[in-house]
């Protein structure tokens, strides 16, 4: 049982907020049964585990600054013994939360041979990982030092953990990019099998892909690298702006062929698309707000002003611009023309976007941004897949080119207020075909039929073009993206209905 007790207790962090009241939404909180874990003061604990709730409580009690002086930390019914030293051979025995405190324990040089001597529980912990709302307590705990130990000694992990703030990934991930690169060319210049040669090839190729995606566009915002895992073909995903604080986070989800070494510097060229519209209708209703209406100028209204003028108090600072963060996510091995035909690869990417969107979630606390989901092609029965397990809750779902959906209907899906939108081009083969089920640009689905084949931007009066075939909805200046940029911003009701 040791560290189960520092497992729980982190755990709680996420279920209760400053003053003890609930601040994480439902789909992220989770009790001392998801667990496995006895009450505090159980008999099952022995002295080693009841100094690590020692241990972990005067960690809590170092954390208090960061999110605030509250009654929790001392409403904590921790016991206390005789502290547990932890070293390699103890390490060597945990797994889940219990390996994550242990490891947060160890100091840089203790850390560093842990993750070199046994990468495969590093990968055992990133293949079944706790929850994210686990990871988000267990991250608050930490200090300073224990993170940034963390990160030196174990960027893989740090970095592609769901539950840790995302600007921290980052920052992990890219020292994990540079290191795996240069490992790569290092093992290039000696003796390889063919096979073995081509692999490494191969990942280099993807990795050189991954570091150029994360430059960012001229005057574009900016980027992030949020995602990376280098077996196989890859998993990547970059994301611009900051989702951290961002108001409105907006993730792609792509289908066919969109493996990470050709794609994803494409992909994240669509998400900077994306983002440049999104602001731009942001811009453009805060302009349409503050814009006065016209006023006929009388003597009376003169007076009425110079009076009004002489009882008004200074004026209230302007509230802060919203801000936008999109994610080009490649998070799934997409299929290829020769894999495209079953749901494998859909289940297994539906996992892993659920799993991103709770670590957001989860990160995110009592600060929840407008989460939304525009996913194109077989990305959309990926999409479609995670809403419908049900455990994490977005604001707005977008699925252009779907080939079909698994889930009968849009009541199915675990999406505010039914916000279910699709985009049906023309000449596009794989709309109106329901290969994998139903088709969701049907009435009876009950998602919202958008206008994709042109049309003229309700604010602006701008000419928006149409959309043909099965790649053009993400093209700037279509009435397609443009629509897709007011669901991202919470404006949807601004955008245009397809029009048979």
């Amino acid at each position: 049982m040791l560290f189960e007790a520092a497992a729980l207790v982190t755990a709680s962090l996420a279920l209760v907020g400053v003053g003890g009241t609930a601040a994480v939404p439902e789909y992220s909180a989770i009790g001392a049964s998801a667990l496995g874990s006895p009450a505090l003061g159980s008999s099952e604990f022995g002295a080693s585990d009841l100094g690590v709730q020692e241990a972990v409580a005067a960690r809590l009690s170092d954390r208090q600054g960061d999110v605030g002086s509250a009654p929790l930390w001392a409403q904590l019914e921790v016991q206390s013994a005789a502290s547990v030293d932890i070293d390699l051979t103890t390490l060597r025995s945990m797994t889940g939360p219990n390996l994550l405190v242990g490891m947060s324990q160890l100091p840089l040089a203790d850390l560093a041979t842990f993750a070199a001597d046994f990468p495969t529980h590093i990968d055992a912990l990133l293949a079944a990982p706790p929850q994210a709302a686990v990871v988000t307590a267990w991250w608050t705990m930490l200090d300073s030092t224990q993170r940034a130990t963390l990160t030196a000694a174990t960027p893989q992990l740090v970095g592609n953990l769901d539950g840790v703030p995302l600007a921290q990934r980052s920052r992990a991930n890219e020292s994990f990019l540079r290191d795996s690169l240069a490992e790569a060319e290092r093992a290039l210049d000696g003796v390889l099998s063919a096979t073995e040669r081509s692999r490494l090839s191969s990942q280099v190729a993807m990795l050189n892909q991954v570091a150029e995606a994360l430059h960012a566009s001229e005057d574009g915002p900016k980027r992030s690298l949020v995602l990376l895992d280098t077996t196989g073909s890859g998993r990547a995903a970059i994301a611009l702006g900051n989702p951290d604080t961002a108001d409105y986070i907006g993730y792609l989800v792509p289908g066919m062929n969109y493996q990470v070494e050709p794609q994803i510097v494409n992909w994240t060229t669509v998400a900077d698309d994306l983002y440049r519209e999104q602001a731009a209708v942001l811009a453009d209703g805060a302009a349409e707000r503050t814009t006065p209406a016209p006023t006929v100028v009388t003597a009376s209204v003169l007076l009425g002003v110079a009076s009004a003028v002489a009882s008004v108090s200074p004026a209230a600072a302007p509230a802060a611009a919203p801000t936008i963060a999109t994610i080009a996510w490649i998070g799934y091995e997409a299929p290829d023309l020769f894999s495209v035909g079953g749901l494998d690869r859909a289940e297994a990417g539906a996992n892993f976007l659920e799993t991103s969107w709770a670590g957001v979630r989860a990160t995110r606390g009592g600060d929840q941004p407008f989460v939304s989901v525009f996913a194109h092609s077989y990305g959309s029965t990926v999409a479609l897949l995670a809403l419908a397990n049900g455990s994490v809750e977005v604001d707005a779902l977008v699925v252009v080119g779907s080939p079909g959906s698994a889930i009968q209907s849009a009541a199915k899906l675990k999406v505010t207020g039914e916000n279910v939108f699709v985009g049906k081009a023309d000449w596009d083969p794989a709309v109106n075909s329901a290969f994998f089920g139903s088709d969701p640009g049907a009435a009876s689905y009950g998602a919202r039929v958008l206008g994709v084949r042109g049309g003229t931007d309700a604010r602006t009066g701008k000419t928006l073009a149409g959309s043909l075939g099965h790649n053009d909805y993400f093209t700037p200046g279509s009435e397609s993206l443009h629509n897709m940029a007011l669901i991202g911003t919470d404006n949807a009701e601004l955008a245009t209905d397809d029009i048979e």
